[in-house]
Parts: structure tokens; sequence; C-alpha cells
């Protein structure tokens, strides 16, 4: 997890626990970010925690780029695409 001015960058194969830091370091930084960014290899994800708490980040500042939710589709080697449609 790094910051780049406005944008946060994550990798998706955090664990329950780096999620639970992650919460913490957003909550008092979230008017701050712009865009929260999936970097690294895209290969394996861990828990799916990081994926509520993505969208629950999503659904309390909708204006927010989360590049993964707005385009709705996750490429991972591992099991091929992943499509969802994010609903308010």
């Amino acid at each position: 997890m790094t910051i780049d001015g406005d944008v946060l960058e994550i990798e998706l194969d955090m664990d329950l626990g780096e999620v639970i830091e992650l919460k913490k370091f957003v909550e008092p930084r979230l008017e701050y970010i712009e865009s929260i960014e999936i970097v690294g290899e895209r290969e394996v994800f861990v828990s799916s925690s990081l994926f509520a708490l993505l969208f629950s980040i999503k659904k309390s500042k909708p204006e927010i780029r989360i590049p993964m939710i707005d385009e709705g589709v996750l490429k991972l080697a591992h099991y091929g695409s992943v499509h969802w449609i994010y609903h308010d």
C-alpha cells in the first residue's frame, strides 16, 4: 500500500489483517483520496474482505475512482476474468 498524491495504490493479495490496517489508514484520509488503484501482479486475492471494503468506500464516496469497480471487470491469471455489476 502506497499513496502517491491523491492516488492510493494497493495490492490484491492483502490478507484480513492488512485489510483492517488499510481501513484504519483510509478512514481519516477518505476526503483527500481521489482514486484507489490495484497494482502488482493481480495474480491471487487472499480475502474477499478487500472487495467488501472497496465497495463500502465506493458507496460512502461515489465520486472516488476505483477502476476495478468502475470498469466492472478484473482480469486474474489464476481465475480468468471476474465480472460484476455494481448497483447503488
